[in-house]
């Protein structure tokens, strides 16, 4: 995040004190004339915690006295349930997008996960059409309507992803389709260098992706996710492929394996009915499975007031 800090007088680092207190503090986008919709509670959290970081260091250097952003509560975040598609459900999505100017972008998507910022990011000389390969390095985000370009969010962001053949002929393609473009347009073309662009050159606002991305997945009759929730969907086929964690974590792009596992570990009901199941036929096994149970009911004596059990024994069996 780069804040806008001309209307803050910053004469010593003592004073950044009173800046982090009015930047997080105050609404978001109140400075300016109309109002904005400001940022998402997960990227304030973040933020948070980086100058939370910042200032520890600061305080333990002598170049302020105390950690001010202690004093700055962040929202909370709300838990919400993640949405992924099946492998069957990307399919239907690639077959409705076959035909879209950004088929290659979808199909990379799908079979890399990689994020949105990366996929409006990739450039062109980092493709190796020969090798097979796609460096990850630099990344286009929008920030309050404005796109904002970076280097890369850390040193796993930036990667070289090793691309399948059929997104490897995808991605061919869609190259091939920029050079005749390029002819065609001559000295009009706006060469920007990067991978996905429009006809004239032209790069596409990264919410333009989000927005053609939806209207593909409606047109398909598909459940609604966002563009980010594919990468999750992603993430989730590696892990039902039982592809090793360590890959998938590197080839995502995230820092930590365990974060990685944390963030994908089965918690829905069908891995759990696969526990059920598995532990079931192993405790099980063979010799119980065959027995009959609906005659077994059938010829279950009934129990008579002699023969059942005694209030005593009741509440033993139920203090077991």
């Amino acid at each position: 995040m780069k804040p806008n800090l001309d209307h803050l007088a910053v004469t010593d680092m003592q004073d950044l004190d009173g800046v982090v207190l009015q930047l997080l503090a105050r609404p978001l986008g109140a400075a300016r004339k109309k109002p904005s919709p400001g940022l998402e509670p997960k990227t304030v959290v973040n933020t948070h915690r980086m100058l939370h970081r910042a200032w520890e260091d600061f305080t333990a250097w002598g170049w302020v006295k105390r950690n001010v952003v202690n004093e700055a509560h962040p929202p909370r975040v709300p838990h919400r349930g993640r949405k992924v598609w099946a492998v069957s459900q990307l399919q239907a999505f690639l077959r409705r997008a076959r035909s879209d100017r950004f088929f290659a972008l979808w199909v990379l998507e799908a079979t890399s996960g990689i994020r949105r910022c990366e996929l409006a990011g990739a450039r062109r000389e980092l493709l190796n059409l020969d090798v097979g390969t796609l460096a990850i390095e630099g990344t286009r985000v929008s920030v309050d309507g404005r796109v904002v370009e970076s280097d890369g969010k850390t040193e796993n962001a930036r990667r070289v992803l090793a691309l399948d053949p059929f997104t490897l002929a995808a991605l061919r393609s869609h190259v091939e389709m920029l050079e005749r473009e390029r002819a065609e347009f001559g000295p009009d073309y706006e060469d920007h260098g990067l991978l996905f662009c429009w006809e004239t050159g032209r790069p596409p606002h990264p919410d333009t992706i989000t927005r053609r991305f939806k209207k593909l997945a409606a047109s398909a009759g598909l459940p609604e996710i966002d563009l980010h929730d594919v990468r999750h969907s992603y993430a989730t086929a590696g892990r039902d492929a039982k592809i090793d964690w360590k890959a998938l974590s590197k080839r995502i792009g995230h820092s930590d394996v365990a974060f990685t596992m944390k963030q994908y570990v089965q918690t829905d009901l069908e891995a759990d009915r696969q526990v059920a199941n598995t532990l079931a036929e192993l405790i099980i096994g063979g010799s119980l499975a065959s027995v009959d149970l609906a005659s077994t009911a059938m010829r279950r004596p009934k129990a008579s007031g002699g023969d059942g059990p005694t209030r005593q024994q009741n509440s033993a069996d139920t203090a077991a």
